[in-house]
């Protein structure tokens, strides 16, 4: 696989996490290395690499500015595979109470060859609470020798205790310009040739984790050879370059269904794979919405509801039908444009004279004490399509207020 050819085996190699490289570094050049790591982020983004070029980093003879050298008899071993001093676990499988307690007893051992035994955990919150609490004590008293390094994809289910007695990296997903970079000199490595578009698709596929990008490289050239062509490479990702998704998506802004729905018909009809289609079709609206977004234009409310209903179309039932998307856009196109929602606490409620009933019956809620009155189910089940809807659509443009309508908030009241 390209991806293990071209894995880095220096810090200088790691493209895209320059804030976690320098710390690592620094430590090694003073002398201030951590005897336990938690490395945290997304899939593809670098952990287990940067976790094994610490690991020869630490046991290497010649350390060179915090660089391992890979030529001294450590690094190779550990390059090769052959290193009894480095123990990797995935913690997914071995991740039962027995586990831990097996490492805690092996870890007081002197390393065999290497001057640190390296115990790397990947998808350590896969641990169970026991392994957790019998990983705790080894963590608050490891012996000299050894060194942890702890990778997961899901930081938030690692227990506190456990993050607090590691020095942390959280690792980003890496920005185009730097995976579209490494992919170009990869490319060129291998004797590939790839236009600037196509390794741009491939970036914006990848969604920010190199060893995905490196594959999807790899799956273009093993299907159209060393020079594939921009629409070799998005067919190869299952971006269907199609000049209907640029009509459907007009039919849809120009709030046109019988256009959209012949256009998804004839699509259908044709062959073509009718969930890339609509993928395709979802990229340009989302291209469209950006630009409205920050011109000001007229038409973000229409694209936002466009892209919410495309992306929700499920092929999975029947993957050559058209029913999906034709759904999607009668949705999109039918839907009335939601009005500006007033924020209720903008105004103040009115007051009301002791023993006065509601001022308004339709604000009457039940409390949990059992007071007021209690709304009709009908009624609730509405309130809750609209709260659920209305979150759906602020999320597409307002992620952060958003946030204030997922639970923290109630209906008080409905008109039309």
């Amino acid at each position: 696989m390209l991806y293990g050819k071209w894995r880095p085996l220096g810090f200088d190699e790691v493209v895209g996490q320059d804030h976690i490289v320098t710390t690592l570094r620094n430590g090694l050049i003073t002398g201030q290395v951590a005897h336990a790591f938690l490395f945290a982020g997304p899939r593809g983004t670098g952990k287990t690499t940067t976790a094994r070029i610490l690991a020869r980093a630490v046991n290497c003879e010649n350390l060179s500015e915090g660089n391992p050298c890979n030529e001294c008899a450590s690094c190779k071993s550990i390059n090769e595979g052959s290193a009894l001093d480095l123990i990797e676990m995935d913690a997914a499988s071995n991740r039962g109470i027995d586990d831990i307690r097996e490492l805690r007893e092996k870890i007081a051992y002197a390393p065999s060859k290497l001057e640190k035994k390296v115990y790397l955990l990947d998808e350590v919150h896969m641990l169970t609470t026991g392994a957790f609490n019998a990983l705790l004590k080894t963590l608050e008293e490891p012996p000299p020798h050894a060194i942890f390094i702890l990778a997961t994809t899901e930081l938030e289910k690692v227990p506190a205790t456990i993050i607090s007695r590691c020095q942390r990296h959280e690792f980003h997903r890496i920005d185009r310009k730097a995976m579209t970079g490494r992919l170009g000199f990869i490319a060129g490595q291998e004797g590939f040739t790839f236009t600037d578009e196509a390794l741009a698709a491939i970036t914006e596929q990848a969604r920010g984790g190199m060893r995905d990008a490196i594959t999807l490289m790899e799956q273009a050239v093993s299907r159209y050879g060393d020079s594939p062509t921009t629409d070799d490479v998005l067919n190869a990702l299952g971006l269907i370059h199609d000049p209907r998704a640029s009509e459907i998506v007009k039919a849809i802004i120009d709030a046109n269904l019988g256009e959209a729905l012949r256009i998804s018909r004839e699509v259908a009809d044709d062959g073509l794979d009718i969930a890339r289609f609509t993928r395709s079709a979802l990229e340009e609206l989302r291209t469209k919405l950006l630009e409205e977004a920050r011109s000001g234009g007229e038409n973000v409310r229409t694209l936002t509801l466009a892209v919410a209903e495309l992306a929700k179309a499920d092929f999975r039932r029947d993957p050559a039908s058209a029913v999906p998307l034709e759904v999607a856009c009668a949705a999109a196109i039918l839907a009335p444009q939601a009005a500006p929602v007033a924020v209720a606490a903008a105004a103040p409620a009115p007051q009301q004279q002791p023993g006065a009933g509601p001022a308004n019956p339709q604000r009457t809620h039940s409390s949990p004490s059992g007071g007021g009155g209690r709304k009709p189910e009908t009624e609730l089940t509405k309130e809750e399509r609209f709260l659920k809807e209305l979150y759906q659509r602020c999320r597409m443009v307002n992620p952060p207020q958003a946030a204030w309508l997922n639970g923290s908030c109630e209906v008080l009241s409905m008109d039309g």
